[in-house]
């Protein structure tokens, strides 16, 4: 037997203690009041039950529940005993192996000590300074009296003990109130059981073989779902792939054409800038305008004469005002439609916060769109961090855990960020929102540039009708002239117009008396040269820039650009419709047809595999009513087992019944001749523990039922008495270590000892050391000590131990 782990919930000095891992030759050691007197007290305390009294100085001092529990090493296996309470004590004994609490613990600890009760087992197998400490106090016969009391084992409380087991092994076989003897019973039964078995096996070959073929056919069935589910796989991938082939044929013409779609044409190195686009645009707006007014001024300054207006009919004076009506409802027409666009935009900016805000480009389009995979990698590493920490792993693991958990914790913010600014301008829109939104962001934006346009193309008309205004009536419209901006003053134009139609309009003279100078005139004309040159020197400067000549290049540079755009952005939507793994798999084929018969082959395929299961299923519906006719594995094997268990019943009731009606021979036969005698094998063992003892000096030992004599390496006889206090001190020790070791009991119990060796000197302590180091090996030893100078298997400090 072997003490493996010692648990203390609470025992003296000692709470919640748990000492594992134990070793053969196990050392405690520590200084006074270190609790190794307290730990040996448990230990009996637990195998035996606490003393009454003498167990009220071991309350806990913390107030933790008193008792605890050994986990012990026997030749049947490994149990734990626990003991709790010290008044009601509470004994619990498991078995380690299955878990299972035995229902007779107290009978599993009889069994283990044997006839050995506490103050037996503390006179024989456990003795500390005090045993010494007597001896020394004890006179020559005294403790030759006390030696020979040690050797007799009590022969016959051992027999009593023997007695009682055969009388119980007897009743195996004894008559009961029936008539039937037990043992006879189990016999019959089990030759019962023995017969059904046989006359059930054919039965069962017959159930076996169909159980195989059941089994075969499952298996093929398992492998053949396997491969439906493979196929159906194969099939759905193969059925996804024909829906996005229109789309990857697509994809496959505008990667061909390029980015030009194919023409051939001479077109400026780089992409013409929006800015300079809005910059051509208005300029070639000017220059048209210029040239138009200065075709109007040529027309005028031919018809007037030098120094006189020029006199217009009535048919010419109709043309004018005709001119101004027509201009002002085109007017109209655009106020209109840049209220519209103005609308459009007011409600899309109504809906956020700050102002309006652009539509996302791709970039960014796709941030949203993706999921923050930062995020996942720093929670994980965090949580691998927290576990490296609370596992103590290691500076390096755990240094390399946090510099991962801070790089995913810094990615993740930076991509949140990133997120969050991409998402600031629509607030309070949420992701999903803004990425639906973004064709009525585009709506919006165009809207705002159509407006721009049209005011653009307002002011321009407004500015020819006040130009035409000042033509008919200088005077009267000259609020008009010198006004960079007619945005505010729409209406009062307007008003004009009218004005001047029902002013001239019948009255055909005062017009003409209104009209400019010849003079005046030429100057205007003048003035529309030198704007419209300063126009289109700006015009073509910009063009140079970006590698035009002319307007039309820049018309057909702008078409083709456009294009580009937008097959680009095309085929940048279509990729990320398909994705990049459906794309790789739609390279493999080569057209439509030659996937449309992958999908076909794949159908087939699955219908026949279909067919096949279905097939196999009904053979193993089929064996498996055929084997609800036969003996089942399972009833087989319960009859195999009741007659094995049977079997093993009737085997361990004849060992007991055998063991228990020898047990008084063999414990007469241990003990014969001790009443009168000594045993023969604990005086020559003794005799051989002292020869060693004293490294040679005294060679044997004899053991009379009156006297013990010691014997010197001369053949010299010695009493007790004559010896030195040392010496005395061997012959004892020698003779309580031979008792131990000749006892035949159930299992080799531990010895305890607890400071016995304090008054050896330095030599005699290294030999009895290393005597128990030896008898360690048969059984296990604990040794107490104040100091670690012991040679042990393994060493525990009390002292360091926060009880």
């Amino acid at each position: 037997m072997r003490i493996r782990t010692i648990h203390i919930s609470g025992f003296g000095r000692w709470s919640n203690l748990t000492l594992a891992d134990l070793a053969d030759f196990q050392a405690f050691f520590g200084q006074n009041e270190a609790g190794k007197s307290t730990l040996k007290a448990f230990i009996l305390g637990v195998l035996f039950g606490y003393k009454g009294r003498s167990s009220q100085k071991y309350e806990p001092r913390s107030g933790a529940a008193y008792g605890g529990y050994l986990d012990i090493e026997i030749s049947q296996g490994t149990y734990r005993i626990q003991r709790m309470n010290r008044t009601q004590s509470e004994l619990t004994v498991v078995n380690l192996a299955d878990g299972q609490a035995l229902t007779d613990g107290a009978g599993f600890l009889n069994q283990l000590f044997g006839p050995l009760e506490r103050v037996d087992y503390e006179q024989i197998f456990a003795f500390d300074a005090k045993d010494l400490q007597l001896v020394n106090q004890l006179t020559g016969p005294d403790l030759e009296k006390h030696l020979l009391t040690y050797t007799k084992p009590r022969a016959s409380k051992w027999l009593v003990w023997a007695t009682d087991q055969q009388k119980e092994g007897s009743q195996l076989f004894a008559k009961q109130k029936t008539g039937k003897r037990p043992l006879n019973l189990a016999s019959q039964a089990y030759q019962h059981q023995q017969e059904s078995r046989f006359n059930q096996t054919q039965s069962l070959n017959q159930y076996l073989e169909k159980g195989n073929q059941v089994e075969a056919l499952q298996n093929k069935v398992a492998d053949q779902d396997q491969q439906l589910t493979a196929i159906k796989e194969e099939l759905t991938v193969a059925q996804d792939l024909l829906s996005y082939w229109d789309l990857y044929q697509e994809t496959l013409v505008l990667a061909a054409t390029g980015a030009d779609g194919g023409q051939l044409v001479n077109h400026p190195s780089q992409k013409i800038s929006v800015e300079d686009q809005d910059k051509l645009q208005q300029l070639a707006l000017q220059l048209d305008w210029f040239n138009q007014q200065l075709a109007e001024a040529n027309d005028r300054r031919a018809k007037l004469k030098d120094g006189q207006l020029a006199n217009l009919n009535q048919a010419e004076i109709m043309d004018v005002l005709q001119e101004l009506a027509e201009t002002s409802q085109a007017l109209k027409g655009l106020l209109v439609q840049i209220q519209s666009a103005d609308h459009q935009v007011t409600q899309f900016n109504q809906q956020f916060r700050g102002r309006e805000p652009k539509p996302l480009d791709t970039t960014d389009f796709r941030l949203l769109q993706e999921r923050n995979y930062w995020l996942v990698g720093a929670v994980v590493s965090g949580a691998l961090m927290v576990g490296a920490f609370s596992l103590n792993l290691g500076v390096s693991v755990e240094g390399i855990v946090a510099v991962t958990t801070a790089v995913t914790g810094y990615l993740a913010k930076r991509h949140h960020d990133r997120v969050a600014a991409v998402m600031a301008p629509f607030a309070p829109w949420d992701k999903e929102t803004i990425i639906a939104g973004q064709y009525e962001a585009l709506l919006a934006q165009d809207a705002k540039k159509r407006s721009s346009d049209l005011g653009y193309q307002a002011q321009t008309l407004a500015g020819h009708i006040s130009r035409r205004l000042n033509q008919v009536d200088s005077k009267r419209f000259a609020r008009f002239q010198g006004q960079e901006s007619m945005e505010d003053n729409y209406q009062d134009l307007l008003a004009a117009v009218d004005q001047a139609s029902q002013l001239y309009g019948l009255n055909p003279a005062a017009g003409l008396k209104r009209r400019v100078e010849k003079d005046h005139a030429a100057d205007l004309e003048h003035q529309l040269y030198q704007d419209r040159d300063q126009v289109q020197a700006q015009l073509q400067k910009i063009l140079q820039q970006n590698g035009l000549v002319s307007l039309d290049q820049l018309s057909a540079a702008l078409a083709r650009q456009n294009d580009q755009t937008k097959n680009e952005q095309r085929l940048a939507d279509l990729y990320q419709q398909i994705g990049t793994e459906r794309r790789k798999r739609l390279v493999k084929y080569r057209s439509r047809p030659a996937l449309e018969k992958a999908v076909a082959a794949l159908v087939a395929e699955q219908k026949s595999l279909e067919f096949a299961k279905e097939q196999a299923i009904k053979q193993v519906q089929a064996l498996q009513v055929d084997q609800a006719a036969l003996v089942s594995e399972s009833q087989f094997q319960d009859l195999t087992q009741e007659v094995a268990n049977q079997e093993a019943r009737l085997t361990e009731d004849f060992g007991r019944y055998l063991e228990k009606s020898l047990l008084p021979a063999l414990i007469q036969n241990i003990f014969n001749g001790q009443d009168q005698d000594l045993s023969t094998s604990v005086q020559d063992q003794a005799g051989t523990y002292l020869h060693r003892l004293t490294l040679g000096h005294y060679q044997k030992m004899q053991i009379t039922e009156k006297q013990v004599q010691v014997f010197d390496r001369d053949n010299e006889s010695f009493t007790l008495a004559e010896l030195s206090t040392g010496a005395a001190d061997q012959a004892y020790l020698a003779v309580r270590l031979a008792l131990i070791t000749s006892l035949q009991l159930t299992e080799d119990l531990p010895i305890l000892v607890d400071d016995a060796f304090v008054n050896f000197d330095e030599n005699r302590q290294a030999e009895v050391l290393s005597l128990l180091q030896d008898l360690a090996g048969e059984r296990q030893v604990l040794f107490w000590t104040f100091t670690n100078q012991v040679a042990a298997d393994q060493e525990i400090n009390l002292g360091e131990i926060n009880g």
